[in-house]
């Protein structure tokens, strides 16, 4: 877990399983994490060259270290999520389905 309480990995059969996302849970398939902003940078920009559209979330982490993660969606089907995981292993990149849960108010 990279934020307890906040982020998780999930399998495909759970995010099937899963209701349509809601306003308080969103999937994305993260590539990588670095602490090098310029390394998130250069992910994000060899994804752009192969059609594929990320975004870098920056998140502090409770010992104080931050981490530029670059991920692909949000998804909320299904469909887009197969989509992307095609595009994503026909250019040799691993990424991992996480679960995110906006914090509680």
């Amino acid at each position: 877990k990279i934020l307890p309480g906040t982020e998780e990995a999930v399998t495909d059969k759970e995010f099937k399983r899963a209701p349509a996302a809601s306003a308080k849970e969103v999937y994305f398939l993260q590539v990588a994490a670095f602490q090098n902003p310029s390394d998130a940078d250069n992910m994000k920009a060899k994804l752009a060259l192969a059609g594929i559209e990320a975004q870098i979330q920056t998140a502090t982490l409770p010992d104080g270290k931050v981490w530029h993660r670059v991920r692909v969606g949000p998804f909320s089907g299904q469909d887009e999520l197969s989509k992307s995981r095609t595009a994503l292993k026909e250019n040799n990149i691993e990424a991992n389905l996480i679960k995110v849960r906006e914090p509680a108010p």
